[in-house]
């Protein structure tokens, strides 16, 4: 246990911190008299003690330590009767401390107030840190130093105190400078792979104010280096191998099978005048860099493909087989006239036959026995248009006979009614846009008077025609990629998987597999154009090349390497190998099979992974630079705001 009087006046040594003076024996010889200097650094130790008066006497109070109360006492007159010689007290190392701290700020007080009272331009030149770069000189014109540095807009007050505390510039960057995730968090945490790091500041790795020409995004290794647990040393030395499927991680949005099209199309003799000579014949080389874009269709797949998009045609709507025909004769032929062959009859009937005429007369008021001209189930669109079963005649041959009805009546107006309810907006004036009404009316007319329609010519030219037992759209035969009419089906299938009725989802997708397939779907759309999802339940088709989203820190230019390896074949690696140093085709991929789900990164590339031993050949000491920055980026979608401009004026 701690012993109370420890630390009593009169038996402890202990020297109060907060003194400004120490002892000058003890500071020389470790020794201090037991009183020390006063408060105000003079000497208190002449004396061993300061006698007390009790009573008409002086006692001595000399302390313990000090050997207790002297033999001579105390004089008469109360003075210490042991005297030592004076010493001079010397200042505590906290007390000199404290007058360098304000000596300091005084100095810097007094070096702002002369900044601030000299000529601008001494000033300017006293202050300045150095020129910025040019990009950010021209945007920091008008307001100067400001722009970045807000202590620079107050008074002396706001000087002193940036003195003392570290800016963080990073609000003033962003007011420019844009990403596609969070500046503030490493690579701005836009990969799934990233980890959540410490927060970050642009300072720490761009510096300014080195000149007009410094630039300012270069950094060495070791900035990398600095976060990432891997260390690279260089390229070739201790950089990780690439990934097994580089960089071929997402499938494109065009299927082209490389493999079926080298192997066996192009040496086709029907075909092989027009095959490709090398691969520029097919690819953009004009502005590639970390993708190459291909040809469009006319200057690429025309010629072998071009008849594709007029071969497949889209079943609107199909007669299906009638269980019963719940149709009124006298109204369908009052609205639609009789038929030919009811017309016929008519002629014999008035010719007098008796026979003929009880034959008529059972034909118009349906009592002869109901032989279906169709045997076939409705078309999927239909089905899932009316909500009905197209293989179940007991369930759909009221509803489709009534809609029959409606078709003589209004024409196309039922079918635009439905389609626009499905899709829950106006989309009908797209989807059937060309379709005449007198044609439905028409094709109605036959199929309610249970015969087949007979077109009065064929639609070699394409668009909206009737033939038989369906209703039909043809894109036109005269070679445009692109027919609207088409392309608004294959939207309005593959908006259908976002269907929330539960009766209708089972239709939905059959209509969905029809109009969307690859070997019978309206146009042969997504023979070519892959159809992926969208990313929130439901579908999307790729109808534009899409650049790739792999690897997104990851860049590479495809024009810088062309001037060291020809696409035409000639390669300082290989002479006769082109592109194909680096791009090896892989006969044995699955590529076709990848494309018959929508999940865009379970794919087969049909070329082999590039390995690292591909590009160090180049990318080692001695040769090519292989630093981080020559393949990697920092900032995910670094951007502007252009409003910074009006505000630089």
């Amino acid at each position: 246990m701690m012993d109370p009087e420890k630390f009593r006046h009169d038996s402890s040594r202990y020297e109060r911190p907060n003194l400004r003076y120490r002892c000058g024996r003890g500071a020389k010889w470790g020794d201090p008299c037991p009183l020390g200097p006063t408060t105000k650094g003079q000497c208190g130790g002449t004396s061993e003690c300061h006698p007390a008066k009790v009573g008409d006497r002086f006692e001595c109070r000399r302390p313990a330590y000090a050997g207790g109360p002297c033999s001579d006492g105390p004089k008469s007159d109360g003075a210490c009767s042991q005297h030592r010689p004076p010493c001079r007290p010397r200042r505590t190392i906290r007390s000199v401390r404290g007058i360098l701290a304000v000596g300091a700020f005084a100095l810097v007080v007094a070096i702002i107030a002369v900044f601030l009272t000299v000529s601008p331009s001494s000033s300017r030149a006293i202050t300045s840190a150095g020129p910025l770069t040019g990009g950010h000189a021209n945007f920091t014109a008008k307001s100067g130093c400001v722009s970045c540095h807000t202590p620079h807009n107050g008074d002396v007050g706001g000087w002193v105190l940036a003195a003392f505390r570290e800016d963080d510039l990073t609000p003033n960057c962003l007011t420019c400078h844009t990403f596609g995730g969070d500046p503030r968090l490493g690579h701005n945490a836009a990969a799934e792979t990233t980890p959540r790091g410490r927060e970050t500041s642009c300072t720490e790795c761009h510096t300014e104010h080195k000149g007009e020409s410094f630039d300012i995004v270069m950094m060495p290794d070791e900035a990398c280096n600095a976060c990432h647990k891997t260390r690279v040393d260089g390229f070739s030395v201790n950089h990780p191998q690439f990934g097994e499927t580089f960089p071929h991680a997402q499938r494109t949005s065009i299927v082209f099978d490389h493999t079926s099209h080298f192997a066996k199309h192009f040496l086709n003799e029907r075909v092989k005048d027009s095959a490709p000579e090398n691969c520029t014949t097919c690819h953009e080389m004009a502005d590639a860099v970390k993708s190459v874009k291909p040809r469009n269709f006319n200057e690429t797949c025309v010629t072998c493909h071009g008849d594709a998009i007029s071969s497949r045609d889209l079943v609107l709507l199909r007669l299906p087989e009638f269980s019963e025909n719940l149709l009124d004769k006298q109204k369908v032929m009052g609205t639609c006239g009789p038929t030919l062959d009811q017309w016929n009859m008519m002629m014999e009937a008035m010719s007098g036959e008796e026979g003929d005429m009880e034959e008529m007369k059972s034909m118009m008021t349906g009592e002869e026995e109901f032989e279906p001209v169709s045997t076939e189930e409705a078309s999927a669109v239909s089905a899932y248009l009316l909500g009905m079963a197209p293989d179940d005649p007991e369930t759909y041959t009221k509803p489709m006979q009534e809609f029959l009805n409606r078709l003589i009546e209004e024409g196309s107006a039922p079918i635009a009614e439905l389609i626009d309810q499905r899709a829950g907006k106006k989309v009908s004036n797209r989807l059937l846009a060309g379709l005449n009404p007198e044609l439905v009316r028409r094709v109605a007319c036959a199929w309610a008077s249970n015969v087949e329609y007979s077109p009065p010519n064929d639609p070699e030219f394409g668009g909206w025609y009737g033939d038989g037992l369906e209703l039909k759209y043809r894109p036109p035969s005269s070679g445009n990629h692109s027919d609207p009419v088409a392309y608004e089906w294959a939207l309005f299938a593959a908006a259908s998987q976002g269907e929330k009725d539960e009766v209708l989802v089972d239709f939905a997708e059959v209509m969905r597999k029809v109009v969307l397939s690859r070997t019978e779907g309206v146009g042969a759309c997504t023979k070519c154009h892959a159809v992926s999802d969208d990313g929130k339940g439901g579908l999307e088709i790729e109808w534009r090349y899409r650049e790739t989203k792999a690897n997104p820190f990851t860049r590479f230019d495809h024009q810088l390497h062309l001037t060291l390896v020809n696409p035409e074949g000639v390669n300082l690696v290989d002479p006769s190998a082109g592109c194909r140093t680096c791009h090896t085709v892989n006969d044995q991929a699955q590529y076709q099979a990848s494309f018959d789900g929508s999940d865009p990164h379970d794919f087969q590339s049909n070329f082999a992974a590039i390995k690292k031993e591909t590009c160090a050949q180049c990318h080692n000491r001695g040769q090519v630079r292989q630093d981080c920055k020559t393949c990697h980026s920092y900032h995910f979608k670094p951007g502007f705001d252009l409003r910074m401009a009006k505000d630089a004026k």
